[in-house]
């Protein structure tokens, strides 16, 4: 069965392991006789083991997590950042796509939190692991005369069938040396006793995944305090991060500080429940037994002193349990809806990095910008968004690809130029702080960085690997007046010119006139106005947005180099054996992405003879 293969990027044969979110479907059909399918529908998991499609009926299976089922998620708390995120977007603002202030609610004490906690110091708890409810059980056993206390209702049958268990034989009778007896023994696993074990079992997988939350929301507040205070960041890069979190729970100090009062409280109360669960009652009761989720009434769980306050936190503990119970139709939308939040999420990932971007002047609203000769629109698709950059005719020049993926991990220098996979969960790590694996969502900083990245990268190469900017042929007069206009910035190149260096804006001005008046045909004009555009892209510094005067840039057909007065950023390009490549810089050594963002970047490419042709006539 042909899919379309999301992260490659290619039409491919649908695996015999499926990983969840990561195809699109070519052809309507039906996954596991419940959820019907259209074309271009993206493949997600229905919680089943099994992948079962109604187009060839092949047997498959989906890639399972490390723990849970194919519905399930990594990190729920993402995925809330994510919907918070996205529930802004929907409510037609523009939210910061960091720390959401959402979250805030994650660091206040919980009402099961609060019960277990009054239960703990009042001994509840503890009274029941150490002296709790017990049944008598009488087990039959074979034991010497002088041990038997009470015989069994068949001592007899099996003493007269036994003669290993008779000491000596009279004329009156048998003298018995081992007796069938009843040994009493203390019974643990009462109801009430399971109760309380399944009740302790709940309670620390409830405690450990509130301690993982609210250490992440914790880890995220210290971050952001050290971000903004951080002396070696770029100070441009700081204070784009201090804005994204501005209105986030990242910066209320507050929040923070009740985070950490949560985080100690809960791992307090983990470490008095681990207790219950290693000594008394707990190791007695079997880890097979289970309990319904609903109680009965009995006298012990009603009037006991102790084991009444079992069924509150029981209600609280499984309050969520209903939620989770899905069928696989509700797990695969829910999984479906989830992709789609994280699309939205990347879509605005993308108007963000857009919106901050030095190089162009971006349209929200008509999601679009002009740059250089070119228009750049922002389309949506199934699970993906696109940077496309039209011409004059509207005809599409080059595309950039953002994809939603979901699981994963891909190293940036795997990426292709001109199609990105993103991911909303690492397959291997949780501690990608800076996305360094294109993993990008609400809980790091440098997600819009990252994508602005991407897009500039792919903006500036579409400008450079066309430096210098030639167009040919043209009519000889037309050619004349250039060159005398522009001086020594264009230059002659065989039947045509070739643009090397900035022009001011009164020079540029008369060329624009100049080739406007001409008799030169409408592809030649087209490619000469272009041309003019593409050389105003260079001169303009990408850091701050400075438009740089032409003697601040040193243009040849080798390459150039460029620097701007305004902030001190630096940009080359050098063509050696072939082989082009730009560098960006905002200082005299490299920095590290950590320390200045998007404001460094290298491109590198091999030379192909690249120019504006225009056709003769």
């Amino acid at each position: 069965m042909k899919v379309w293969d999301r992260h490659a990027g290619q039409e491919v044969e649908l695996p015999a392991t499926v990983e969840p979110g990561r195809f699109q479907l070519l052809a309507p059909c039906v996954l596991n006789g419940h959820a019907s399918l259209d074309k271009g529908d993206i493949l997600w998991g229905d919680g089943n083991v099994r992948c079962v499609l109604s187009t060839d009926g092949a047997d498959r299976n989906f890639a399972l997590p490390v723990a849970g089922s194919a519905g399930d998620s990594p990190n729920p708390l993402i995925d809330e950042a994510v919907g918070a995120v996205t529930d802004g977007i929907l409510d037609g603002e523009l939210p910061s796509p960091i720390m959401p202030a959402q979250l805030e609610k994650h660091v206040d004490l919980l009402d099961i939190e609060r019960l277990l906690s009054e239960l703990l110091d009042a001994g509840h708890l503890q009274a029941i692991s150490q002296r709790p409810r017990l049944d008598m059980r009488y087990d039959a056993e074979v034991l010497p005369v002088s041990r038997a206390r009470r015989l069994a209702q068949d001592a007899l049958t099996t003493l007269a069938s036994n003669s290993r268990d008779w000491s000596r034989r009279r004329i009156t009778g048998i003298v018995p040396a081992r007796l069938k007896a009843l040994v009493s023994e203390d019974e643990h696993a009462i109801y009430e006793n399971v109760v309380f074990a399944r009740l302790i079992d709940r309670v620390l997988a409830h405690l450990r995944a509130r301690i993982h939350e609210v250490l992440q929301l914790l880890e995220k507040h210290e971050l952001a305090k050290q971000l903004s205070d951080a002396q070696h960041l770029d100070h441009r890069l700081r204070q784009e991060i201090c804005a994204l979190w501005g209105q986030s729970f990242a910066d209320n100090p507050e929040a923070g500080a009740r985070a950490k009062e949560t985080h100690e409280v809960l791992t307090s109360l983990y470490g008095k429940v681990r207790q219950l669960e290693h000594r008394g009652l707990y190791p007695h009761v079997p880890r097979n037994m289970n309990v319904p989720i609903a109680l009965r009434n009995t006298n012990i769980l009603q009037h006991d002193p102790h084991y009444r306050h079992l069924r509150p936190l029981w209600l609280l503990v499984n309050s969520g349990a209903a939620r989770e119970v899905q069928t696989p139709q509700q797990k695969f939308e829910t999984a479906k809806a989830r992709g789609a939040r994280y699309a939205a999420f990347i879509e605005l990932l993308v108007r963000k990095a857009l919106d901050a971007s030095a190089l162009l002047a971006w349209d929200d609203v008509g999601r679009s910008a002009a740059f250089g000769p070119w228009e750049l629109r922002l389309r949506l698709e199934q699970g993906a968004c696109s940077l496309e950059l039209l011409d004059d005719q509207g005809a599409r020049a080059d595309r950039l690809t953002m994809v939603a993926g979901w699981r994963g991990r891909l190293p940036w220098q795997q990426q292709r130029e001109d199609y990105y996979v993103f991911f909303c969960h690492d397959s291997e790590s949780m501690d990608d702080e800076l996305g360094e694996n294109s993993v990008l969502h609400p809980l790091q900083f440098y997600a819009v960085e990252r994508v602005r990245l991407a897009i500039e990268k792919w903006l500036l190469k579409q400008v450079l690997r066309c430096y210098p900017f030639a167009v040919a042929p043209i009519p000889g007069d037309l050619q004349g007046a250039i060159i005398a206009a522009a001086e020594a910035k264009v230059q002659k190149a065989g039947h045509g010119v070739k643009l090397v260096g900035l022009l001011t804006p009164r020079i540029e001005a008369d060329v624009e006139g100049i080739v406007q008046r001409s008799s030169a045909n409408g592809p030649t004009k087209s490619g000469l106005l272009s041309s003019l555009k593409l050389v105003r892209i260079i001169g303009l510094c990408r850091v701050c947005g400075h438009r740089l005067h032409p003697s601040s840039f040193h243009g040849s057909d080798s390459g150039f180099k460029a620097h701007c007065g305004q902030c001190g950023a630096t940009w080359t390009l050098a063509v050696v054996d072939g082989r082009a490549r730009v560098e960006y810089r905002i200082g005299k050594v490299e920095r590290p992405f950590s320390e200045v963002g998007c404001r460094e970047m290298t491109l590198a490419w091999l030379v192909r003879g690249a120019r504006i042709d225009a056709p003769s006539g």
